[in-house]
């Protein structure tokens, strides 16, 4: 039998370009999946304008810790907006045409989206929300006060992500980057969700929240969850946010 670890790694070995698509000018994937049609859509304060404590590196990097608990908890339409731009954030390179985010991306091909199921944001209603990076904007997936506790059991983290404020899933869309690298592009995919996880544990510290990583979840509850498409959309890495005292 085939130890899948070691079959990965010899199948996504450095391509012959003379089989990758842009190469053989396949139309490139859309950078940003299509906001459903009659979808609201709900811009975000300006991260620019959003004044965030000054939160050292070393702090953030020393103060992580596993978290067992989370009181009941919540953030700020602004909190949310700023942990979304560093995350995923777009932004134009001084003198360039070319945009980047806040997080490495080989290629540039950021094949991640990032869902999120608020449950207990400012003037957001409970649901299942994606973020669109090259707006800044998010749009409403489905409204549904039940989804946290959904989100709850399909992350097997029941009591944990039914307490934070937000908990973000990280969707790898592979296809924006195999187009580009060939089947390499599958380890960028798996590589920059940690990219994104990790940016959203430093920005969390920066307004006083904790972050839950986890990867051990029931991936098709979460794919139904979300309604992802499971042959190009996967569910990678979640990430509950929240504090572990109650908020006064």
């Amino acid at each position: 039998m085939t130890d899948p670890g070691t079959e990965f790694i010899e199948k996504t070995r450095y391509p012959d370009f003379s089989t990758v698509d842009m190469i053989l000018r396949v139309p490139e994937p859309a950078r940003e999946l299509a906001v459903p049609e009659g979808a609201r859509v709900i811009g975000l304060p300006n991260p620019k304008r959003i004044r965030i404590p000054d939160v050292p590196v070393r702090d953030a990097l020393e103060s992580w810790e596993p978290v067992g608990f989370f009181s009941r908890s919540s953030i700020t339409r602004k909190e949310l907006s700023f942990l979304l731009w560093c995350m995923q954030g777009s932004r134009k390179l001084p003198g360039q045409q070319a945009f980047i985010r806040n997080v490495p991306s080989s290629g540039l091909r950021y094949p991640i989206e990032t869902y999120f199921v608020a449950g207990e944001v400012e003037e957001l209603s409970a649901g299942l929300y994606r973020y669109l990076p090259l707006s800044h904007r998010v749009v409403l997936e489905r409204e549904d006060s039940d989804l946290p506790f959904a989100m709850g059991t399909a992350s097997m983290n029941f009591k944990m992500v039914t307490r934070a404020a937000v908990t973000f899933l990280l969707v790898g869309i592979p296809r924006r980057s195999t187009w580009a690298l060939g089947n390499r592009g599958y380890r960028s995919v798996l590589i920059e969700a940690g990219h994104v996880l990790q940016a959203l544990i430093m920005a969390s510290a920066c307004i006083g929240c904790e972050v839950h990583p986890i990867d051990l979840f029931h991936d098709q509850m979460m794919t139904h969850l979300a309604g992802l498409d499971p042959s190009t959309q996967w569910p990678l890495y979640v990430g509950a946010v929240g504090r572990r005292e109650r908020e006064l």
